[in-house]
């Protein structure tokens, strides 16, 4: 019997129990170099309140982004990297600030590895996609199978 998308969520009383073995280490890689990037340089990769264009980011990401990446608020059906919606809904449930998606979207941006391209957007756009993607990704998703996860 195949499994559900729901079926592969993380669950808030086990955050990591629905999550492939495989898939563990690089999360939490992925987090690790979030606060280590934050720590060291003295920036947050966070936009200030109203500070961002969300509209831009929307346009940017599906011109930009789309090709490669799923995300359904973009309508984007990309097949080389993560599929957004899928990677952010089981860190949504379990309680991670909409800041940090924002910040690790932004950090994906200015220092990924191949097949994406680094600095693909920069300075203000990259700031837009970036709170873009923090502000749609996972959220329905999260919300279908944990009613109530996701802030407001």
């Amino acid at each position: 019997m195949a499994r559900s998308p729901a079926a592969a969520l993380v669950t808030p009383a086990r955050p990591l129990a629905n999550v492939p073995a495989v898939r563990r280490p690089a999360a939490l890689i992925a987090v690790l170099l979030v606060a280590g990037g934050l720590a060291g340089c003295g920036g947050s990769g966070v936009s200030a309140p109203d500070e961002a264009d969300l509209a831009n980011g929307k346009t940017l990401f599906q011109s930009k982004c789309g090709y490669c990446h799923v995300l359904d608020d973009a309508g984007t059906t990309g097949t080389v990297g993560p599929n957004l919606d899928d990677a952010a809904a089981g860190s949504r449930i379990a309680g991670l600030k909409p800041s940090s998606f924002e910040a690790l979207v932004r950090q994906q941006i200015d220092e990924s590895d191949p097949p994406m391209p680094r600095h693909l957007v920069s300075g203000d756009d990259a700031r837009d996609v970036a709170a873009y993607v923090a502000s749609v990704a996972g959220v329905k998703l999260a919300e279908e199978n944990n009613p109530g996860s996701t802030p407001q």
